[in-house]
Parts: C-alpha cells; sequence; structure tokens
C-alpha cells in the first residue's frame, strides 16, 4: 500500500469517529487552557487561528484580550493568506465552506505571524499531521515563519502519520490530555 493509499485509509478512520458536541465544547476548553499556559500562547502578539469545522477544536473559545488575531483566507491565485479578524462574527464562509475573513479585511504579512494554530484530522508524537488531502495547508506552511502548533482531540493522536516529503512538521501539538514537543 503506497503513502496515499495510508493517508486515505487514516482520514476514513478519523472521519468515522464521532464527537458530541458537548464533547467537542469540553475538549475546547480544556484545549484553550493548556494553550494559554504555554509561553508561546503569552509571548505571541499575531496569532493566525483557524475557523474551526464540526470535527475541529473550536478556537473561537480562545481569550481575544491582548493579541492581533487572523485567519486564512483563500484566493484562487495565491493560495492561502492572512487577513484580520477583530471578532469572530466578522468571518464569512468562504471557498471551501470554512468561514475566512471578508475581502475587505486587512492582509496581514506572514512575518507578523508569532503563533500559527494549525487543524489536522491526525497528528503524531513527531507533530507531523494529516490534512484533507489537498495539500493547501502544507503548502501555505512552509511560508509561515512563526511557531506551528497543531490543534487536535486526544483521539488524533495517533502512532504514525503517514508522510510524504512535501509534509511540514510542526512545532508541537496541543491535545486535551496535555502537549506534545518533539523538536
Amino acid at each position: 500500500m503506497g503513502i496515499r493509499e495510508k493517508k486515505a485509509e487514516v482520514r476514513a478512520k478519523m472521519r468515522g469517529f464521532r464527537i458530541s458536541e458537548n464533547e467537542c465544547t469540553e475538549a475546547s476548553m480544556i484545549i484553550r487552557d493548556v494553550l494559554t499556559a504555554l509561553d508561546c500562547w503569552k509571548s505571541s502578539g499575531t496569532v493566525l487561528l483557524f475557523a474551526p469545522l464540526p470535527d475541529e477544536p473550536d478556537t473561537l473559545v480562545l481569550p481575544w484580550e491582548g493579541k492581533r488575531f487572523c485567519y486564512p483566507r483563500y484566493h484562487a491565485d495565491r493560495g492561502y493568506e492572512a487577513a484580520l479578524a477583530d471578532i469572530p462574527d466578522q468571518l464569512l464562509p468562504g471557498k471551501f465552506g470554512v468561514l475566512e475573513p471578508p475581502p475587505e479585511a486587512v492582509q496581514i504579512p506572514a512575518s507578523e505571524v508569532d503563533l500559527v494554530l494549525v487543524p489536522g484530522m491526525a497528528f503524531d508524537e513527531e507533530c507531523y499531521r494529516l490534512g484533507r488531502g489537498r495539500g493547501f495547508y502544507d503548502r501555505w506552511l512552509l511560508a509561515l515563519p512563526g511557531l506551528k502548533l497543531g490543534l487536535g482531540f486526544d483521539h488524533q493522536l495517533i502512532r504514525h502519520v503517514p508522510r510524504e516529503p512535501h509534509d511540514v512538521q510542526l512545532q508541537g501539538v496541543v491535545i486535551p490530555s496535555g502537549s506534545i514537543w518533539p523538536l
């Protein structure tokens, strides 16, 4: 079985795992507490969040005071960029149905992002992530100099994420049971 088939197998397994809305809310609050206790959170000024899909931790529960928050915004000709969002209510459905800042939101240069919070379908203890399969996020992560942390649920931590040369290793992963720092 090739890498792509292995990735598809892990994605199918993760899609089959159901977490209730209450479990998601409770786990998201624990993730918030673990994340906000980290030095990298405390020292960051500009944080790139992701707008959560139903099977992802809720980043909208993070404290909004004292930080500048931006979200990914997709452009067909340029790929992803970071765009400022002062409040979550400003987010609108984007190309892939994921909430993102509106077109008039100010673009934030990648060099100004201190901390990048990254979604994934699965993570491993070496902090590799498995995305949804299009590769957009991995290509963009290469251009972002900030510290990159995956956010996920405990069931998303697996022994080994199948990987290809273009897959990006994160600096850490935060799950409800704690944080992982291999580097």
